[in-house]
């Protein structure tokens, strides 16, 4: 039987576009609204952030991230659990 109040980690990773191009760096702003569990990624101008975040479900790591990231102006592009496509509404 599991125990729905033990915190698990969960990995994860989402593909944003930061909106705010002129404010300060990305990465500090991200961290800043709560991303500190996030490695920030960029490949072809691309950007994303790989995640191991600790929550009581994934549903609950993934919609604290995507507020984190709205926080900062930034748009979701796509989120991927496990190399799979997530259904997410923006």
């Amino acid at each position: 039987m599991v125990d729905i109040n033990m915190m698990q980690k969960f990995k994860f990773t989402i593909h944003i576009v930061d909106l705010n191009t002129s404010e300060s760096c990305l990465e500090d702003r991200l961290y800043r609204a709560g991303c500190d569990d996030a490695l920030v990624c960029s490949s072809n101008n691309n950007v994303y952030l790989d995640f191991i975040r600790e929550s009581k479900t994934l549903e609950f790591a993934i919609e604290s991230a995507i507020q984190n990231i709205h926080d900062v102006n930034a748009k979701i592009i796509c989120i991927n659990v496990e190399n799979l496509p997530y259904n997410f509404s923006k």
